[in-house]
């Protein structure tokens, strides 16, 4: 959703002086505003989707349209400073029906995802898609395609893209520099992305995880502005003091929040809540941002100044300047609550207009790339080296662990889907996965097909399986197809609402499960065992890759 030509700021300043009277009326509100720590009783006048006046009884204010708050909070709408749409497994207007309901009114989205499959094109497509979600939905300019030199996708993106890209309206900088490797060691290719973005003035976002000391320095003088790697106090601070916005991310496979919330007491001026990656069972299950707001209420933080984190300290980094508070001339998103403990949303309001969530619209079509395996699929074996160290996997992290050779219990696939015919296996322990196998088009970043678990037969019926979804999630036990989810807007997403791709899965989860998967969502946490910016160890088509030495594996014994 974009601003349009019937926001009027000269009707706007005859409202506010009461010359002319205006579109919507809250009355009886107490209204939050987190940039002054403070809970004011007033009532709030709306003109052309943006505020005009807060006054009180006496003021006169007038409107075509009243509704009576009746003490409840009304607060600023929620924005996501990061987060990956596509990781949802929604369409942006399926994403907006999960969170608009609980109070999320604006996104910033890192289509990095659409990206790597389907170069600056799927950028475009997320800002039209947008444009008709419901939500307003701005995005970075993805800087790493691939996101490493060991990744291999579906596109390459270099300084003239990412040029292009920033230049797009609703974009609003560049996106998380990942490859840190390459800021720290002067790669021509990585700087040269990194300048055309600083040349903009824009915003540089980073991601330097497990980055410290005076490396992180190193990092934050390249002229990176933020980081959302952090997963502990110490790591916390220490960005913080570097200069660098604190990002604290909780999503379905990073939950941070909790271990950074002595930080977040402290009321670091430069922090924000994000998501990052987050499924879209859990956002009908336990909320977006609403839920971290509880729970920041809940470990000891001032919900005025947990407020500021998902408001008025986003829009401040981003730019956002008509963004994150309620007060005169800003957009006219915000959300009435019923306090500001639980944050229970009762109405939510994008450019003054009740949002609605009962239907989804229409969803641009995407042409590109489903997956393909090639013809020697059908004959495929996955064998692993006996000296390679074993994959351990972090329920509630993206971070792996290197456990030693012959401690794993579930094979792990990797097989490029863009037709290249290039696959690899290794074995990983903590899945607690016994037979059969899940299968996914969804790996970050590159998004080749992923198969966990099962024999080569089982591996190979999920991989014809993806095939012939166009994408998506499959699980196969003993030579037959349990589960699926199809995803067919580039192997990433479904259009489904989110209640029904919910559901299904759901199925795809239960299914895991009866298998002794004891992930608490094994989808998501399955989706990043390629990210090869992110240690310890992860897999790639071409073999495995030792992150903190950042090289592959050797297929043979040294």
């Amino acid at each position: 959703m974009t601003e349009d030509g019937r926001n009027d700021r000269r009707r706007l300043v005859r409202v506010a002086r009461g010359l002319e009277e205006g579109d919507l009326l809250v009355r009886g509100a107490r209204v939050a505003q987190p940039a002054t720590r403070e809970l004011l009783d007033a009532d709030v006048l709306v003109a052309g989707g943006r505020i005009a006046v807060l006054g009180g009884p006496g003021d006169g204010l007038r409107a075509r349209r009243v509704i009576e708050a009746r003490g409840a909070v009304l607060a600023p709408g929620f924005l996501d400073g990061h987060v990956h749409i596509e990781s949802s497994l929604l369409t942006p207007a399926g994403f907006a029906q999960a969170v608009v309901a609980r109070g999320t009114t604006g996104v910033v989205a890192e289509p990095h995802e659409l990206v790597n499959v389907l170069g600056p094109r799927g950028l475009d497509w997320l800002l039209e898609a947008g444009r008709t979600s419901g939500l307003r939905v701005w995005a970075s300019a993805p800087s790493c395609v691939p996101a490493s030199p060991f990744e291999q996708g579906g596109a390459q993106v270099g300084p003239a893209e990412v040029q292009q890209m920033l230049s797009r309206p609703g974009v609003l900088g560049l996106a998380e520099l990942m490859n840190y490797p390459g800021v720290l060691s002067g790669d021509d290719p990585v700087w040269q992305v990194l300048e055309t973005g600083r040349r903009t003035g824009q915003r540089l976002d980073g991601h330097a995880a497990g980055v410290r000391d005076r490396e992180l320095q190193a990092y934050a003088a390249a002229g990176l502005h933020s980081d959302h790697e952090a997963t502990t106090p110490e790591e916390a601070r220490e960005r913080l003091r570097a200069g660098l916005w604190l990002m604290v991310r909780e999503g379905s496979a990073a939950r941070n929040l909790e271990a950074l919330l002595p930080v977040l007491r402290e009321r670091p001026r430069r922090a924000m809540l994000v998501s990052d990656d987050v499924s879209v069972d859990e956002l009908l299950e336990l909320g977006h941002l609403d839920r971290l707001l509880r729970s920041c209420v809940a470990g000891g933080v001032h919900p005025l100044d947990a407020l500021a984190l998902v408001t008025c300290n986003p829009a401040e980094y981003w730019g956002l300047q008509d963004s994150g508070l309620v007060a005169p001339g800003h957009l006219a998103d915000f959300v009435l609550l019923r306090d500001l403990q639980g944050f229970e949303v009762l109405e939510t309001f994008v450019a003054g207009v009740e949002a609605g969530t009962d239907t989804v619209p229409p969803t641009p079509p995407l042409p590109g790339s489903g997956v393909r395996l090639g013809d020697g699929w059908r004959a495929a074996t996955f064998d692993v080296p006996g000296h390679w160290p074993v994959l351990g996997i972090l329920p509630d992290q993206i971070t792996t662990a290197r456990l030693p050779p012959g401690s794993g219990d579930a094979r792990l696939v990797v097989a490029d889907r863009y037709g290249r015919e290039n696959w690899s296996a290794c074995w990983t322990a903590g899945s607690g996965l016994q037979g059969g196998t899940l299968g996914i088009s969804v790996l970050h970043d590159a998004h080749h097909a992923a198969f966990l678990g099962g024999t080569d037969e089982d591996v190979r019926l999920a991989g014809h399986t993806l095939e012939q979804l166009g994408g998506g999630v499959v699980v196969v036990a003993g030579g037959q197809v349990q589960a699926t989810l199809p995803l067919p807007y580039a192997g990433l997403m479904t259009d489904l609402p989110a209640s029904q791709a919910a559901a299904a899965l759901a199925q795809v989860t239960a299914a895991v499960r009866r298998l002794g998967c004891s992930l608490p969502y094994p989808v998501t946490t399955l989706s990043f065992l390629g990210l090869s910016v992110i240690p310890a160890l992860k897999l790639t088509p071409h073999g495995l890759l030792d992150v903190d030495a950042w090289q592959l594996v050797p297929p043979q014994p040294a």
